[in-house]
C-alpha cells in the first residue's frame, strides 16, 4: 500500500534534467541527445505503482504521433501513442476494485464531486477527470506541492536516493490545489476502509503505511464528513444494484416498454439467492 524506495531509477540524474513540464519535454524529446538513453517507446505500457507523473499530448502528439509521456521510475521516460484517456480506461479495468464507476460512486458519498481522483492508484488528475485525456500526477510519488498561480501547480517528488525532480503543470483547475487535497482525503478514508474490511472479513492484521509522500501526511489534509458508516461490501453491492437497475431502465426505453422497468426488478428480487451457506 506503500511505494517502497526504488532501488533503481532509470532517469536522467543531471541536474538540468530534474524539472519537467509539457513544454520542456516539447524542447528536448528529440532534441537533446542526453536523455535519448532514458527514452523509452511503449504502445502497451501500463499505469502501475511506479508511475510518477503522466502528460498528455493528444491534441498536439509529440514528434507527432505520441499522445502521452509517462515519467516511471524503471522504464523512464516512456512515450506512448495511446492517450492519457486511454491508459485510465485499461487501468481502471484491469486493477481497480469495481472499476472507475465505483470510484465516482464513492467519492460522490463523500462529496468529494469534482471527479478527479483514483485513489487505490494514487493517482490525481490536473482536471476532472470525465473531461477527456488529461494530465495526472501520482500522490504516493510527491513530498510536497505548490500553486504557482491560480491554474499552475508544481509537485516535488520523494528523494530516489539523493535525487528529488520537480514536475509543472499549467492550464490546470483553478481549484487545483482543493482538489489534491481531497484526492489525499478521498485515498486516505478508502484505505481505511480497505484495511477495516481485511481485519473484520479476513482476519488480516494489515500494517498502516507510513511514509514521507503526501498520502502519509495529514497535515495536507482537510476537515471531511465522518465515513464511519460507510463499508466496502454495502458499497459494492449498491454500486452492483444500480447497474442493474439501469439495465432495466434502458431496455424498458429500448423496447418503449415502460412496465418492463417494474417487471426486471421484480424478476430479479426473486432470481437472486440468500445470501447464506444454504
Amino acid at each position: 500500500m506503500l511505494a517502497k524506495k526504488q532501488q533503481t531509477l532509470n532517469l536522467p540524474r543531471e541536474k538540468e534534467h530534474r524539472v519537467w513540464s509539457k513544454d520542456i519535454l516539447r524542447q528536448k524529446v528529440g532534441v537533446d541527445q542526453t536523455i535519448e538513453m532514458y527514452l523509452t517507446k511503449d504502445a502497451n505500457y501500463q499505469i502501475n505503482r511506479d508511475t510518477i507523473a503522466i502528460y498528455e499530448f493528444q491534441k498536439e502528439p509529440l514528434l507527432g504521433k505520441y499522445k502521452s509521456v509517462i515519467f516511471d521510475c524503471q522504464e523512464g521516460i516512456v512515450l506512448c501513442q495511446n492517450s492519457t484517456r486511454s491508459l485510465f480506461t485499461a487501468f481502471g479495468q484491469k486493477c481497480l476494485l469495481a472499476g472507475l464507476e465505483f470510484q465516482r460512486d464513492f467519492a460522490s458519498k463523500l462529496n468529494l464531486t469534482s471527479r478527479n481522483i483514483i485513489a487505490t492508484g494514487r493517482l490525481a488528475s490536473l482536471r476532472s477527470y470525465n473531461s477527456g485525456s488529461i494530465d495526472w500526477v501520482s500522490l504516493h510519488q510527491m513530498i510536497g506541492f505548490r500553486a504557482i498561480n491560480i491554474s499552475s501547480v508544481v509537485f516535488k517528488t520523494v528523494p530516489y536516493g539523493e535525487i528529488s525532480y520537480i514536475f509543472a503543470y499549467y492550464d490546470c483547475s483553478r481549484y487545483v490545489v482543493d482538489q489534491v487535497s481531497n484526492s489525499l482525503v478521498y485515498n486516505h478514508i478508502l484505505c481505511e476502509m480497505l484495511i477495516a474490511h481485511f481485519e473484520q472479513s479476513l482476519g488480516w492484521q494489515v500494517q498502516r503505511p507510513t511514509g514521507e509522500s503526501l498520502i502519509d501526511q495529514p497535515e495536507y489534509f482537510h476537515p471531511h464528513d465522518p465515513y464511519n458508516d460507510l463499508a466496502i461490501k454495502p458499497l459494492l453491492l449498491e454500486l452492483q444494484d444500480k447497474r442493474q437497475q439501469r439495465y432495466g431502465r434502458c431496455l424498458a426505453d429500448y423496447l418503449e416498454l415502460p412496465l418492463l422497468t417494474e417487471f426486471h426488478r421484480a424478476v430479479r428480487k426473486a432470481t437472486q439467492r440468500r445470501d447464506t451457506l444454504f
